[in-house]
């Protein structure tokens, strides 16, 4: 049976205990500001995967595309070297 919707993101009290706040605007700029993925719901609750809460914290295998995003999200430059041709 595949997980409830509920064990795939975070609950809001995990949500308050990770940014610290709890008015929902106040945890999306702090999602933003500590660059976190997140999604909003139509009632303007942020939602962070589970998964990703696991990668970010350190507690699991993060697979090479969590550590691509992860690196483009704390903006890492691309290697530009590797596009250069005339080797």
């Amino acid at each position: 049976m595949p997980p409830a919707v509920s064990d795939l993101f975070l609950s809001p009290i995990e949500l308050q205990g990770l940014t610290g706040f709890k008015a929902r605007h106040c945890q999306v700029q702090w999602l933003d500001k500590h660059r976190w993925r997140y999604a909003v719901t139509c009632n303007g609750e942020p939602r962070v995967a589970r998964d990703h809460f696991r990668e970010r914290m350190g507690c699991g295998a993060v697979s090479t595309l969590a550590q691509t995003l992860n690196q483009a999200a704390a903006g890492a430059q691309p290697n530009f070297a590797a596009l250069d041709r005339r080797r």
